[in-house]
């Protein structure tokens, strides 16, 4: 059984966004936006530590609700909540954090906030995907695209659009293509500690359907997200 000090699940979020401001804490259909991914992520019966990592104290007053189920609050530095500040960094200082609580964790579980439609059983599939490849390669969700990408351009600057394959094709002619759709990450602490990055040479993908595969940048996802909860479009 995989001890809970082998598995790691990060939760990053700060209080800065400047396309949707204050997105991690909106409410969305009744309950803050952080919310989902933080319950999504204690429904998966996974043996592991979640931490919540932020440098709003807004934030992690919402994440330390969840303190009696064993969720971590962690205050992150300030210049690690700028624009400049990389993913990497951030999960860098969430593991020296997780070091000093005397923990030494071998797998690390991404889970950005902006991805409420995830399940717990599309987290569960991604580490079983890490775990029984036992290759160690980092694995990635992600989902079909909606059209192929013979199909997308540039416009110059007169208005031209390039770069297309304009062979009539009908889109079901094409090969399935497959995006990062940013739900879930999972690669080895040791990965991100040797080389400063989440992903290894070769990655690995866990497909999830588009319909939990919004990534919420804009108002509209929002209002998109909304509709399909409330609707009961999508298992929740």
């Amino acid at each position: 059984m995989t001890e809970p000090s082998e598995r790691l699940i990060v939760i990053p979020a700060r209080g800065g966004s400047k396309r949707l401001p204050r997105k991690n804490v909106l409410p969305l259909a009744g309950k803050p936006l952080i919310c989902w991914t933080i319950e999504a992520a204690l429904e998966t019966g996974l043996n592991a530590r979640i931490m919540v990592t932020s440098d709003d104290e807004e934030i992690l007053s919402t994440a330390r609700r969840y303190a009696d189920k064993g969720l971590i609050a962690h205050k992150r530095p300030v210049e690690l909540a700028t624009d400049h500040a990389t993913t990497a960094d951030v999960l860098q200082e969430a593991l020296d954090a997780d070091q000093q609580a005397g923990y030494s964790a071998k797998t690390l579980i991404l889970l950005q906030p902006t991805s409420p439609l995830r399940l717990a059983e599309d987290i569960r599939a991604a580490v079983e995907n890490y775990e029984h490849s036992g290759s160690g390669d980092t694995v990635v969700s992600v989902c079909e695209v909606d059209h192929p990408t013979a199909w997308i351009g540039t416009i110059s600057d007169g208005g031209h659009l390039n770069g297309l394959e304009l062979t009539g094709k009908r889109a079901q002619d094409y090969q399935k293509e497959y995006r990062l759709n940013g739900a879930v990450y999972v690669t080895s602490t040791k990965t991100l500690r040797e080389t400063g990055r989440l992903f290894t040479d070769s990655v690995r993908a866990c497909v999830m359907p588009r319909v939990r595969s919004i990534d919420i940048d804009e108002a509209v996802d929002f209002r998109i997200c909304e509709h399909l909860i409330k609707s009961m479009a999508i298992k929740l």
